[in-house]
């Protein structure tokens, strides 16, 4: 009387589980019919659904690998990191960036984590080639030291063949060597984005064993894991467990 998802642990190349038959990680949220989809899905009787995440969790690695101060300290001091780099990169005060802005920020911050090109940011933001260009170019002075992280890896990759997670996943990256140029673009990009993303995805498979331990340890808890869904876990839970 469930829905069972299967996961697969060796399909997605950054180390990511994926969810199949069906996919109940990739349930839109943005659009109408998706939040209607998202309320068709209730916990078990006497439970509440509670979810767990690690906030932008992908950011603070690229903070921790690249050494990048203005990164850290904004994560450190409890700022929002994407409002944080609209008033780095736009040289606007903090309380005068609005949410334009913002988004913009958030584009570049995770754009850069997938190697976006100005032309993929020009499409994702709507803005010439050359006013995405320039976001990427003042992004990467005001943290040069994410710029040198990405040249790095990439340059690191080449020579390897392969890039690993910081917790010693390794990935072959034959794109590098690839003989056209699109493949080898494709290639660093991939370069840079398996270290972040697959040790976001290292990070969240340990919790999920140490929370299965610490749920086994708790039996009296009641509390139960039932999905994961990248860097958040979803667990029913007793209405009286919930403090």
């Amino acid at each position: 009387g469930r829905i069972h998802t299967t996961f697969n642990q060796t399909v997605a190349e950054t180390g990511r589980l994926s969810s199949t038959n069906p996919n109940l990680q990739n349930i839109p949220v943005r659009t109408e019919a998706g939040r209607e989809i998202r309320d068709a899905f209730v916990a078990g009787d006497g439970y509440l659904l509670m979810s767990f995440d690690y906030s932008q969790v992908e950011l603070r690695i690229l903070a921790h690998c690249s050494g990048e101060p203005a990164l850290a300290e904004a994560f450190r001091e409890g700022r929002d990191v994407h409002t944080a780099t609209a008033s780095e990169v736009f040289g606007v005060p903090l309380d005068q960036v609005d949410g334009e802005l913002r988004g913009r920020a958030k584009a570049v911050n995770f754009g850069i984590i997938y190697g976006i090109s100005d032309f993929g940011l020009s499409e994702q933001l709507g803005i010439s080639r050359g006013d995405a260009r320039d976001y990427i170019e003042a992004y990467l002075a005001r943290y040069p030291r994410v710029g040198a992280f990405v040249q790095q890896t990439i340059a690191q990759a080449t020579d390897d063949g392969h890039v690993t997670t910081l917790l010693g996943r390794r990935r072959p990256i034959p794109e590098l060597r690839a003989r056209t140029q699109q493949q080898r673009q494709l290639g660093e990009r991939l370069a840079v984005n398996t270290p972040i993303q697959g040790t976001a995805a290292d990070i969240i498979k340990i919790a999920m064993i140490r929370a299965r331990a610490a749920l086994d340890a708790a039996p009296g808890l009641g509390a139960r894991l039932v999905l994961q869904i990248h860097d958040e876990l979803l667990l029913e839970v007793p209405p009286g467990s919930t403090g």
